[in-house]
C-alpha cells in the first residue's frame, strides 16, 4: 500500500512538474489536492476517436492512458477565512463531448446548434480574422499564430474544461477549407467566440501549470482580460502573471547577469603570480629594513 502511494506521489510530481511542492511553499496557499484516477485502456480511446471521427493528439492520448482526466485544486487563507481559489482541470474522457450537441437554447453553457450558428459572424478576410474575431487587436507572435479561428459550422470542438462557468477550453479540429492546427486548444468565451490558447497539448499543459490554476487564467492568456474580482486575487497571489509573457531574448543579446560565476577566481596562474609578487615585495622590504639597521650601527 505504501509503495503504491509513493508511486502515485512520484507520478503526480512528474505530471505537474513539481507544482504541488511549489504551491505548498507559497504563503497563504493550503489544502493542495490532486485527484488521481486510473488511466483508460487504449481500446477506449480508439472507440472515442471512431465515434467522433477524429484522431486525438498523441500527448493527450498518452495523458488519458495514464490518468482518466486531471484535477488540481488549492485554497487560500486570508483574514481568518479559507477560500477555494486555484483550479486546473481536464475532463475525464467520458465527459469530453463535442460542443454544440446540447438541446438547450439560450444557455451559453449548453448551446444548441442553432445557438452556435446565430453566434457566428459573417466570414472575414484572413488578415482580419485573428484580430476582429478575438475581440480586439492582439499582437501575432509565435505563441499566437496568424490562422483563422474554428467555426461551429464545419469545425469539431471538444470541451475539456468548463473554466468554472467563465467559458470553456476546447480541443478543435478543422473542417474543410479551414486553416488552423489540428488538435489545437481554444478558449470559447460566454459569447461563443473562440480565442487561440495553444497549438498543441504540451504548450497548453505548460500554460496551465505556469498560471497555477488561477481564476480565469484562460481568458488572461487569450487576451480577454480579467474581472475585477479575479484581478484582485492575481495582485495578492501572483502579480507577476499580470506582466504578460516575457519576450524571447534575441540571439545576439548577452544573457542576463544573474547568478553568474566569475570564472577568473579559478585561474591558478594569475593567483600564483600574484602570490609570488607579494612574497618578493616582502623580501625586498625585509632587506631594506636590515640595511637601514646596519647603516645606523655604522654611524654610532
Amino acid at each position: 500500500m505504501d509503495g503504491m502511494k509513493e508511486r502515485d506521489n512520484n507520478f503526480i510530481t512528474d505530471l505537474t512538474l513539481g507544482l504541488v511542492d511549489t504551491l505548498q511553499g507559497v504563503a497563504g496557499v493550503q489544502d493542495v489536492s490532486v485527484a488521481s484516477r486510473a488511466g483508460v485502456e487504449r481500446a477506449v480511446v480508439l472507440a472515442w476517436e471512431q465515434r467522433h471521427n477524429v484522431v486525438m493528439p498523441a500527448a493527450l492520448r498518452s495523458l488519458y492512458m495514464a490518468t482518466d482526466g486531471f484535477k488540481l485544486t488549492w485554497n487560500y487563507s486570508t483574514a481568518g477565512k479559507v477560500l477555494p481559489l486555484g483550479n486546473m482541470e481536464v475532463h475525464p474522457l467520458g465527459r469530453v463531448n463535442r460542443l454544440g450537441t446540447g438541446r438547450g437554447s439560450g444557455d451559453p453553457l449548453a448551446p444548441s446548434i442553432t445557438d452556435l450558428a446565430l453566434a457566428e459572424d459573417p466570414p472575414l478576410p484572413a488578415s482580419l480574422q485573428v484580430t476582429q474575431r478575438s475581440g480586439g487587436p492582439r499582437p501575432v507572435s509565435a505563441s499566437s499564430p496568424a490562422f483563422s479561428p474554428p467555426t461551429f459550422h464545419t469545425s469539431k470542438m471538444f470541451e475539456i474544461d468548463n473554466c468554472q462557468g467563465f467559458g470553456r477550453v476546447v480541443v478543435a479540429y478543422p473542417g474543410r477549407g479551414e486553416a488552423f492546427p489540428e488538435g489545437s486548444y481554444w478558449f470559447v468565451d460566454l459569447s461563443l467566440r473562440p480565442h487561440v490558447l495553444a497549438v498543441d497539448t504540451h504548450t497548453y499543459w505548460r500554460l496551465m501549470l505556469a498560471h497555477l490554476g488561477m481564476p480565469q487564467w484562460q481568458a488572461l492568456v487569450a487576451g480577454q482580460g480579467l474581472t475585477p474580482w479575479a484581478r484582485q486575487w492575481y495582485e495578492v497571489v501572483a502579480s507577476y502573471l499580470l506582466e504578460g509573457p516575457r519576450p524571447p531574448r534575441p540571439p545576439h543579446q548577452a544573457p542576463d547577469l544573474v547568478n553568474r560565476l566569475d570564472w577568473s577566481v579559478f585561474k591558478t596562474k594569475k593567483t600564483h603570480h600574484k602570490t609570488k609578487s607579494l612574497k618578493d615585495a616582502s623580501k625586498d622590504s625585509a632587506n631594506k629594513d636590515a640595511a637601514a639597521k646596519d647603516a645606523g650601527k655604522a654611524k654610532e
